[in-house]
């Protein structure tokens, strides 16, 4: 019998209407019962200490805490401690993209962008975060600050907040040298997850957007234009077109890592259940960039061996 029809054949029986939903409980729960460790945000902190965080770094953290199976503590607690260690030269930075960006705008295409004009689509201080509940806490904190993008909008505190956020609201695509992640590479950030396996770092779409337009693959990524109200932090309203892509990518990020990566530039280790890894902004880019140069991609769709790598400028 075909796994499909295993699968619909479970999901009848036990009366499950959301698989997907069903496969991370029954995860979670076998995991609870496997590992008892438990953790507390300090003991999180040494581990990242151990990996190589230093007091006045830049660090970047994707997370995931539905897989803190076993943290005592809050994600405010976590945050804190990270911020204590970090000191007023260092800079601690997290995803902010709005939830269900690509619904949201399919209502935003330029040529409608007339009906729009008194509809405001990111409130840059109220419009929550889809990237987790660290980065939503994150996002409310004191003094946090948090860039203007209606598709990959990021949150940052410390010495570098301004200079990373300030332009996104002047980006063509998301990811540019006006991003906070194209930023994130000249600082060479530090990049963390936890409980994301080989999310790598949201920087290797830097490379999408810097070879739009020289490469024939990357136009691909960018067909549309979109135009949307914005809210800043102090309540005035502003516009923002750029183009984009009009769906998720079928991309395989581990293979990259495992193929072409040098074993030093990515850093893993676990506590508890919980998986952390490290990748650096700079080597990450510049090593995305050289191979996309040579027709080497994450993506599997649209297909780069039927597209031509032969600069376009």
């Amino acid at each position: 019998m075909a796994r499909q029809q295993i699968t619909n054949a479970i999901k009848k029986v036990f009366g499950i209407s959301d698989w997907s939903l069903f496969s991370k409980n029954l995860h979670k729960k076998i995991g609870k019962i496997i590992y008892k460790k438990k953790y507390t945000a300090n003991d999180l902190l040494q581990v990242m200490i151990k990996m190589g965080m230093q007091p006045g770094d830049v660090v970047y953290i994707h997370s995931s805490m539905k897989e803190f199976y076993n943290y005592q503590g809050t994600a405010e607690e976590l945050i804190n401690v990270i911020l204590d260690y970090l000191g007023p030269e260092g800079t601690l930075v997290m995803p902010a993209y709005p939830p269900n960006f690509f619904s949201i705008s399919k209502t935003c295409l330029t040529e409608n962008y007339h009906g729009l004009q008194d509809e405001v689509k990111f409130d840059v201080k109220t419009t929550p975060t889809g990237a987790g509940y660290l980065a939503e806490v994150f996002r409310k904190m004191p003094g946090v600050k948090r860039s203007i993008n209606l598709q990959h909008s990021a949150c940052a505190i410390g010495k570098y907040a301004d200079y990373l956020l300030s332009e996104h609201q002047f980006s063509k695509t998301c990811w540019d040298e006006k991003s906070p992640y194209y930023k994130l590479t000249l600082l060479d950030a530090k990049v963390f997850s936890f409980g994301l396996p080989y999310f790598v770092s949201t920087v290797i779409h830097c490379t999408d957007s810097l070879l739009y337009g020289k490469y024939e693959f990357f136009d691909y990524f960018f067909r549309r234009s979109i135009t949307y109200n914005y809210r800043d932090e102090n309540g005035n309203i502003g516009t923002h077109t750029m183009r984009t892509q009009d769906s998720m990518k079928r991309r395989n990020k581990k293979k990259m890592v495992k193929r072409y990566f040098a074993k030093e530039q990515f850093l893993k280790t676990s506590i508890s259940n919980l998986r952390i890894e490290l990748v650096y902004a700079k080597y990450t880019h510049e090593r995305f960039m050289e191979l996309a140069r040579q027709g080497i991609v994450m993506y599997s769709q649209p297909d780069p061996k039927k597209c031509s790598w032969v600069p376009m400028d």
